[in-house]
């Protein structure tokens, strides 16, 4: 038999129901299969193969899933792989097969190697610590208990904590040693002898195992003798051998199995055959290994694809697709050879592939649905079916949800650890799909970060020891009112309303008093949105919260009052312009958000023609004249104002601003803050201006008359919604609504217009995200004469 296979070495797995026939072995021995897998594993381990190695691991343990050399061998290379969440899976389904039997020593390696790469999981320390207490050692029971309590303690407050799963999850991930008192004491097995490391890095202590293996390297397809326990590999020296029977017609490469789960259940089932039998095209030779984990098993393409092979490599699909140069991907391996790393991850990196298309690459090569996150309807009670850590952790995202089945979106179907983890903690078969990783983290933002926070954090409010007092009173004191501003739930409470607010990208936020309730809303893209409804005893200590942070008079309830907080948030600064004004049913709150970036943005950035932008630029590098910035409030002409000082701003200039109020602070720019009391106007701090030697002067607000012939533009200008990218649909509108814009088109002819049909992003309005419309007139001394004359 030709046994040839695509990695060079004797691989008889190309046909064994075959190879056992003409060897006279019977079909139910599994004997020799174990043989040639584990063979296999071993040689490619040795050469570096370790995905390849893994599912070949993987396939011993679906044959023989009480092979303890085969599960350490598996936790190595994943330990190897830089993927230690998976050698805790593997160590710990060997945990439970010992402890099935009663092997409570062995259970104790087991789990005190899945210990050490999971320092901070309790549900590990607690199974070891059950072990140690059957086995007598109470001493080392007592250090566990010790480690966990320090775990606990040292984990801040708000981190993601381990989630406590229910019953079922319970007895799937602590060993029936656990639960179940042993016999007697057993006694220590005598120790083998030592093994030494696997290849290329330190290897992980492995724990002792009992049964030897000699059935499993006895029958070797090559002639090679068995070797020691755990050798190290090279390309294997054929020796003299038997004859070899008559060489059967080469048959195509079976599909790999999906591996086993050995964190679920005890053994491990052998994963059925696809369904379809159909012969599949030899994978291409590979240029360079893939470092990643095993996926789950892929679906059948649907009818009217181009089916793949399962085992050709992303880059080649890429390649095919067009979606990268054969330059591109040569690059992206090369650094994949240097610094490791998944291959799609670094083409996204090296911007050679969007996320939407290297989703689109890995469901053609696994044959998942890939969807379109921002344009479904996602139940938010089925996203909070999987935590909120490990929906972070992973960055996956449910989608759909059965009776027996989750629909999960996810960005790598190679991260099987994800699958296992979301499949433990929910209890349900898992249907993978994939969506671009950028999409997922947007939709958990969404889904969770605010909801959670909000609801969270009113719940804890709701929870206060707060009268509900008449919001025309009087007689409330300040010392009541600044103790309920310093408890903790009120805190978190306005903090997680401000931060939600700046991520969600509003410019206001509203906190409205009313009769029964108190309202809080968030302008977005100039249209406001309902947030939440907290309680109505909480609203003298939110406001009173705000004020505070404003340094505001909390005794002052009558009059209106004007403040400012600067807040730092994920590194970005932020200041917040707060306004107070008294209601009827007490003071409401506005709180404009200043993200301080917005005063750098580039004039480019804004929505210029490019004409125009231009002109604009010519105009405010002049020496000399005046330029007018006019629009309606909210219409961005402060940031208009702050992107062109930015850009004029240099080492050369003294730049003076008069404004009410000053919104941005901008570097190396002296700024005035209006103050009328005090007798500082926009008049008199022109005049004052003029002798601080200015080379430019920024007046926030000038009246009418104050226009002298010195000016030399006019800037108009608005602020338009603009079309959701996500939702995004093109569309042929009436020909009466062309009719009512002015269009007149020709018999035949469609004008293509686009809307947003409506999404989770843009919160089912169609838009997300506004652009400046902009008219500029230069002054030119024919429109100087008519002004002048009152035309």
């Amino acid at each position: 038999m030709d046994a040839k296979g695509s990695d060079g070495h004797g691989s008889a797995v190309l046909d064994l129901t075959e190879y056992k026939q003409r060897l006279r072995v019977p079909t139910h021995d599994t004997t020799l299969d174990r043989a040639i897998h584990f063979h296999r594993a071993r040689v490619l381990e040795s050469r570096g193969q370790f995905d390849d190695a893994i599912s070949a691991y993987k396939k011993v343990l679906e044959l023989a899933p009480e092979d303890s050399v085969a599960y350490v061998r598996l936790a190595n290379l994943y330990v190897q792989r830089g993927a230690p969440r998976a050698a805790v899976v593997v160590y710990v389904a060997l945990a439970e097969m010992q402890a099935e039997k009663e092997r409570w020593e062995k259970a104790a390696l087991a789990y005190e190697k899945a210990a050490e790469l999971a320092a901070d999981d309790s549900e590990v320390h607690t199974a070891l610590r059950d072990v140690y207490i059957k086995l007598g050692r109470l001493r080392d029971a007592s250090k566990v208990q010790d480690r966990m309590d320090r775990i606990v303690k040292e984990t801040p407050r708000g981190a993601d904590l381990p989630v406590e799963p229910d019953v079922p999850t319970i007895q799937a991930q602590v060993p029936p040693a656990a639960t179940r008192p042993p016999a007697t004491r057993p006694t220590a097995p005598s120790k083998p002898a030592p093994a030494p490391p696997p290849p290329r890095k330190p290897p992980v202590e492995e724990p002792e195992v009992e049964e030897a293996e000699p059935e499993v390297l006895e029958a070797q397809p090559e002639g090679k003798e068995a070797e020691p326990e755990f050798p190290v590999h090279s390309h294997p020296t054929a020796a003299p051998q038997k004859p070899a029977p008559p060489k059967p017609t080469p048959q195509p490469a079976a599909p790999r199995p999906v591996p086993p789960q050995p964190a679920q259940q005890k053994p491990m089932p052998p994963v059925p055959e696809p369904p379809s039998k159909a012969k599949k095209p030899s994978p291409p030779a590979r240029s360079a290994p893939q470092p990643v984990a095993q996926a789950p098993q892929p679906k059948a393409p649907e009818a009217g694809k181009r089916p793949r092979a399962r085992t050709e490599s992303l880059g080649q699909i890429l390649l095919d697709e067009g979606m990268v140069t054969r330059e591109q991907l040569e690059r992206a391996l090369q650094n994949q050879q240097r610094s490791g790393g998944h291959l799609g991850r670094i083409l996204v990196e090296q911007e050679a592939v969007s996320e939407q298309q290297l989703a689109r690459a890995l469901s053609v090569q696994w044959g998942l649905e890939v969807v379109d996150l921002g344009a479904m309807e996602i139940d938010p009670d089925v996203v909070k079916v999987v935590p909120h850590h490990l929906a972070q952790r992973h960055k996956v995202l449910a989608i759909g949800k059965t009776k027996k089945k989750l629909r999960l979106a996810i960005a790598d179907p190679l991260n099987v650890v994800a699958l296992d983890d979301v499949r433990l903690v929910t209890g349900l078969e898992i249907e993978a799909a994939v969506a671009a990783e950028d999409a997922i983290v947007s939709a958990i933002d969404r889904f969770y970060s605010g909801t959670e926070s909000l609801e969270e954090a009113m719940r804890q409010a709701a929870g206060l020891d707060l009268e509900t007092t008449d919001e025309r009173a009087e007689d409330i004191s300040i010392e009541k009112l600044r103790t309920l501003t310093e408890e903790a739930p009120v805190v978190r409470l306005v903090n997680v309303i401000i931060s939600q607010a700046i991520g969600d990208g509003a410019s206001d936020i509203h906190i409205e008093p009313h009769r029964r309730g108190l309202h809080v809303r968030y302008r977005i893209d100039g249209v406001l949105h309902d947030v939440m409804t907290p309680p109505k005893a909480v609203q003298h200590a939110m406001v009173s919260r705000v004020k505070i942070m404003a340094n505001l008079d909390i005794a002052e309830r009558r009059l209106p009052q004007d403040g400012r907080v600067h807040i730092v948030i994920e590194n970005k600064e932020f200041d917040l312009r707060v306004s107070t004004l008294p209601t009827v049913f007490g003071e409401k709150v506005v709180m404009r958000i200043l993200d301080q970036s917005t005063a750098k943005l580039g004039l480019n950035k804004l929505g210029f023609a490019v004409s125009m932008l231009q002109i604009w630029e010519e105009l405010s590098s002049k020496p000399y004249g005046m330029l007018l910035v006019s629009g309606p409030t909210g219409s961005g002409k402060t940031t208009t104002l702050y992107s062109t000082l930015h850009k004029i701003n240099t080492l050369d200039k003294n730049i003076v601003t008069v404004e009410d109020p000053v919104e941005y602070q901008l570097a190396r720019v002296n700024q005035v803050q209006v103050n009328p009391k005090a007798g500082l106007t926009f008049a008199s701090g022109l005049r004052s201006f003029l002798r601080q030697d200015p080379d430019i002067i920024m007046v926030g607000g000038v009246e009418p008359f104050l226009i002298t012939s010195s000016l030399i533009g006019v800037l108009a200008q608005r602020l338009a919604r603009t079309i959701c990218a996500h939702c995004k649909e093109s569309y042929i509108p009436p020909v009466e609504a062309l009719h009512r814009l002015g269009l007149q088109p020709e018999a035949g002819e469609e004008i293509v217009f686009y809307r947003g049909k409506g999404c989770d992003r843009c919160k089912g309005s169609g838009y997300k995200g506004r652009v400046g419309i902009f008219e500029l007139m230069v002054m030119t001394d024919g429109i100087r004469d008519l002004i002048l004359k009152g035309a």
